[in-house]
């Protein structure tokens, strides 16, 4: 009887190892799948960093009011960026009653330290530009003509996002203190007085930089 009662132990031990087996295969399973889980959700959420060191962009909302703009920024090592950017403006000649004809040049230095490496982050700056505004107007004492150099140092701060296609989009803002000196051909009260006008009303903001631009990272 006792010889019966151990056999009947026995298969029930060995009746249950299979499923004791197929349990901890699940929970190992389990695991490794949650595991694998884990380490993808990780890698999704890990910033990709472009591996572009060179991006070329242009304005093209400025096009619609006279004003040209291309930039080129370089990378060096993972962080340090440098952009070398040349500006083209058509002036209107609504902004005095001299009907001055004008139009303007800049070329744009600009350093950016990017803040989570790579090309596509955020980053600040600084940026030094010169710019040079000429122009003729004509009143009832004569006509005149005038240069109008400035030179601008600033900070500046911005993000570009790159796609994996090499899309690339740049937005960036930033101010600094601006210097320019007149020089006119006519030195006549009413020359003065009317490009004073022009600059009140169109350089007023003139330590202002900024850039929407769109183009290709490689």
């Amino acid at each position: 009887m006792k010889t019966q009662i151990r056999k009947t132990t026995t298969m029930r031990k060995s009746r249950r190892l299979p499923y004791l087996v197929l349990m901890l295969l699940t929970i190992l399973l389990a695991q490794n799948a949650s595991a694998q889980s884990y380490e993808k959700n990780k890698k999704e959420n890990e910033r990709w960093i472009s591996p572009a060191r060179t991006a070329l962009g242009f304005c093209p909302g400025g096009v619609a009011v006279g004003f040209y703009s291309a930039n080129v920024e370089h990378l060096f090592g993972e962080n340090h960026g440098l952009v070398l950017r040349g500006d083209l403006e058509t002036i209107p000649d609504t902004y005095s009653d001299a009907n001055i004809e004008s139009s303007g040049k800049a070329v744009i230095l600009n350093y950016r330290y990017h803040i989570g490496g790579g090309l596509n982050s955020f980053y600040a700056g600084a940026f030094a530009r010169y710019r040079k505004i000429k122009g003729d107007g004509a009143l009832e004492d004569g006509d005149f003509d005038f240069k109008l150099p400035e030179c601008t140092i600033g900070l500046n701060a911005g993000k570009r996002w790159i796609w994996k296609n090499g899309l690339s989009l740049n937005f960036a803002l930033g101010y600094g203190y601006a210097y320019d000196e007149l020089k006119v051909n006519n030195s006549s009260q009413a020359a003065i007085d009317a490009i004073d006008v022009f600059r009140d009303d169109y350089t007023f903001m003139n330590g202002f930089l900024g850039e929407f631009s769109i183009g290709y990272a490689f």
